[in-house]
C-alpha cells in the first residue's frame, strides 16, 4: 500500500459520540488488533485519550505533537490511519484549508465481531486456531444448565418487612434537597408503555429479538431522560449500526443528543401539583416517578450534560428500584457538594446500602434521614432535635 506524505505543521480536531468502555478496550487489543496491528491501536487509544470527557471533543492539535507524543513518523501515522479507516474505526475529512477532522467509531461487540463474515473470517485466517480459540473463549459467558437444579431464592417480602416512620416527610428530606421545601410538590408520571413502543418499530433490527435486558434498557433511558414511548421509537430507528443491527450504545448516545436539544429548546413539561401537608407517601411518589433529569433541576439547576450520562449507566449497573437509586443518587450529590461522582463510587455507596438492608423507597428515605447530629458540621442556622438534622 502506497503511502503519501502529510505535512507535520498540518492541525487536526477529534470528534466521538461513544465512550470506550472496558470491554470496548479488550474487544479492539485481542480482536482488531491482529488485523490492524499494534501502531493502529496505540493510534486508536491514543486518540480517544486525546478527548475531551465533557464534549467528547479534542482540541486543535499539530499532526507534528501527535507524532511526538506517540513516538510515529508521518508514513508510519498513515499507515496505522489508513488501517483504522479500513477496519470501521475511523472516518477521515479534509477541510478545505487543509486541516483534518477525525471521527471515531465504536467497535463491533465481541459476539458480532466473531460472527461478522469479513472480520470473523480474517481472524481465523490470521492466527493460530489455538490462539483463536483461547481469545474465543475469552469473551464467552459460560452458562449453568438451569433444567438440572430448582430456584430456591427467597423473594424480598418473604424475608424482609420495613416500616417507615412518620416523621420521614418531605419536611424532613428537605436538607438534602439542600434548601427549604416549596409549599408544593411535583409529581411527574413518567410511565412507560412498552408494548406501545414495540409496536412503533421495526424489529427486524433487533437481533436477539425483545429480551428482559432490551427492555429494561428502553425503559431505564425513557425514565432517566424523560422522554415517552414516540421519542424512543424514533431514537431506536437512529441507533442502528453500520450492519444494520440495533446498537445500544448508539442509544445512549442519541438518548442524550435529543435530551440536549430538548433542554435547549426549553420544550414545555406536563407537571401535576400535589397542595400542601405533605406526607411521607407524596415523597415516595416523588421519589419513584420524578425523573432524574427533573431531579437534577430541583437540586443543581446547571447540571452538566454528562450526570445524566452517569445516571443511565447507574440505572443500567446497579439493581436498586428507581425510588432507592433516585435517594442515592439525591444524598452523594449534596453531600459531594453538588458534583455526582462516577458510576464506581456508586457502586461502593449501594453495597453499603445493601448490607443495611435498603431495598424499597420508604427504607432509603428513612436511612438518609436519619443523620446524627455527630455526622454533621453544625452552623448558626441548624436545628437539632431528637438527633434529627433540619435545615
Amino acid at each position: 500500500m502506497a503511502v503519501k506524505s502529510i505535512d507535520s505543521t498540518k492541525k487536526f480536531n477529534i470528534y466521538s459520540n461513544f465512550t470506550l468502555s472496558n470491554d470496548d478496550v479488550s474487544v479492539v487489543s485481542l480482536l482488531y488488533t491482529p488485523l490492524m496491528g499494534s501502531d493502529a491501536l496505540m493510534l486508536y487509544l491514543g486518540f480517544q485519550s486525546l478527548l475531551e470527557r465533557n464534549n467528547l471533543k479534542s482540541e486543535e492539535i499539530v499532526h507534528q505533537d501527535l507524532f511526538d507524543i506517540f513516538s510515529l513518523t508521518p508514513a508510519s501515522f498513515l499507515k496505522a490511519r489508513y488501517k483504522l479507516e479500513g477496519i470501521g474505526l475511523l472516518i477521515t475529512y479534509e477541510k478545505n484549508d487543509g486541516n483534518f477532522i477525525y471521527f471515531l467509531c465504536p467497535p463491533l461487540t465481541a459476539k458480532n465481531f466473531i460472527k461478522d463474515a469479513t472480520l470473523g473470517l480474517f481472524l481465523y485466517s490470521k492466527i493460530r486456531k489455538e490462539t483463536f480459540d483461547y481469545i474465543y473463549n475469552h469473551f464467552k459467558l459460560e452458562k449453568f444448565e438451569k433444567e438440572t437444579a430448582n430456584n430456591i431464592t427467597k423473594s424480598f417480602d418473604e424475608v424482609y418487612s420495613s416500616e417507615i416512620s412518620n416523621d420521614s416527610s418531605y419536611e424532613k428530606f428537605g436538607y438534602i434537597l439542600g434548601k427549604k421545601p416549596n409549599k408544593n410538590i411535583k409529581i411527574k408520571d413518567y410511565g412507560f408503555d412498552f408494548d406501545k413502543f414495540s409496536k412503533e418499530i421495526n424489529l427486524d433490527f433487533l437481533e436477539t429479538g425483545i429480551t428482559q435486558t432490551f427492555q429494561n434498557q428502553i425503559c431505564n433511558l425513557a425514565f432517566v431522560y424523560g422522554f415517552d414511548e414516540m421519542d424512543m421509537a424514533g431514537l431506536y430507528s437512529e441507533s442502528i449500526n453500520k450492519r444494520g443491527l440495533y446498537d445500544y450504545r448508539l442509544l445512549k448516545n442519541k438518548a442524550n443528543i435529543l435530551f440536549m436539544y430538548k433542554k435547549n429548546m426549553k420544550a414545555p413539561k406536563l407537571v401535576t401539583k400535589e397542595e400542601a401537608n405533605v406526607v411521607a407517601s407524596d415523597l415516595i411518589s416523588y421519589l419513584e416517578n420524578t425523573s432524574p433529569k427533573d431531579i437534577l433541576e430541583d437540586i443543581v439547576p446547571d447540571y452538566p450534560e454528562s450526570y445524566l450520562i452517569t445516571i443511565n449507566d447507574i440505572y443500567s449497573n446497579i439493581d436498586l428500584k428507581r425510588g432507592v437509586l433516585n435517594c442515592m443518587i439525591i444524598k452523594v450529590i449534596k453531600d459531594k457538594g453538588g458534583e455526582l461522582p462516577n458510576l464506581s463510587y456508586f457502586k461502593k455507596v449501594s453495597e453499603s446500602w445493601i448490607k443495611d438492608n435498603v431495598f424499597t423507597t420508604e427504607d432509603a428515605i428513612k436511612y438518609v434521614t436519619l443523620v446524627k447530629y455527630t455526622d454533621s458540621k453544625p452552623s448558626s442556622k441548624t436545628n437539632v432535635s431528637d438527633g434529627w438534622i433540619e435545615l
